[in-house]
Parts: structure tokens; C-alpha cells; sequence
């Protein structure tokens, strides 16, 4: 499953937020191509799951950039890693008011 929500934010500005964001809950060094507008993780593993996390920038207006995240959950199985599916609806909206309440923060340090 993934989430798509429009921001009035800068690609730079939304790209700086969810790298800190990212940060803030213990992914390492995500990787950011500007050029791309991406934002990718490597898997973050607790207990028996691992996580990844994917975020896309596109330009759609003048002032606007739709943001499709994509958060992968695995389990881990005696075959191996099985994807599991437990990000709902209302949590990509949390992930998503997080990034625009830190978007306003790097604004913020900009100015």
C-alpha cells in the first residue's frame, strides 16, 4: 500500500524534511536523489520485522508537489522474509502531517 498527499513545500524543503524525519525514528543515512526528488531507506530491522521506506516527489503546480510514500513491511518467516502488510490509511496520514509539520521547520531554519 502506499499514500499520496499534495504539499505547498518546495521539493528541497520536503525532501529535508522526511530525511530528518527518517532519521528521527533510526533509519541510517537514507538516501536522497535530488534530481530524482527520492528518498529511499535501507530496511530497518526490529525484532522480527524489517521496514522500508520509499518517497516520491513530483512537481504538479507552480507551488505544489504531490508526495507518494511507500512504506514496505517484512516478517520474518523459516522461508525467509515475507512481506506484511500494516500501514493503514490513517497512518500514512500521520506520516504525512508529520512531514508537512517538519517542512514548516526547515522553513523555519532557512529563513
Amino acid at each position: 500500500m502506499k499514500g499520496t498527499r499534495v504539499f505547498e513545500f518546495s521539493d528541497t524543503i520536503l525532501l529535508k524534511a522526511m530525511t530528518a524525519i527518517l532519521k528521527e525514528r533510526g533509519f541510517d543515512d537514507p538516501k536522497v536523489d535530488a534530481t530524482q526528488g527520492k528518498v529511499e531507506t535501507d530496511y530497518l530491522v526490529q525484532d522480527n520485522f524489517r521496514t522500508k521506506v520509499e518517497a516520491r516527489i513530483k512537481k504538479i503546480g507552480r507551488r505544489e508537489n504531490e508526495v507518494t510514500l511507500r512504506v514496505a513491511t517484512e516478517l520474518k518467516t523459516t522461508s525467509g522474509w515475507a512481506p506484511k502488510n500494516i500501514m493503514e490509511k490513517t497512518q500514512y496520514e500521520k506520516f504525512f502531517d508529520e512531514i508537512e509539520i517538519q517542512a514548516y521547520r526547515e522553513l523555519a531554519k532557512v529563513e
